[in-house]
């Protein structure tokens, strides 16, 4: 299903929301037809990628696969 295991998902948080806010998920959910943990996850990692200045998840992945080397060496 998957071509790298390392996109399985299994890693697994908790937030707690108040009232309003779980509302608000609800409704988004109703209205997309999306589920509620999808849902959560995908704005999760809209805001962690608008936050890093990146465009989109491949992006991310392209940077985070290249080969960084330091600036600086240690003599």
């Amino acid at each position: 299903m998957y071509r790298d295991p390392r996109r399985l998902k299994t890693a697994r948080i908790g937030i707690n929301l108040d009232q309003f806010e779980d509302d608000l998920i609800e409704a988004l959910s109703a209205y997309t037809g999306v589920e509620k943990a999808t849902l959560a996850r995908e704005l999760v990692m809209r805001a962690a990628l608008e936050m890093l200045g990146v465009s989109s998840q491949q992006e991310f992945d392209a940077v985070s696969m290249a080969d960084f080397q330091p600036v600086a060496k240690l003599h």
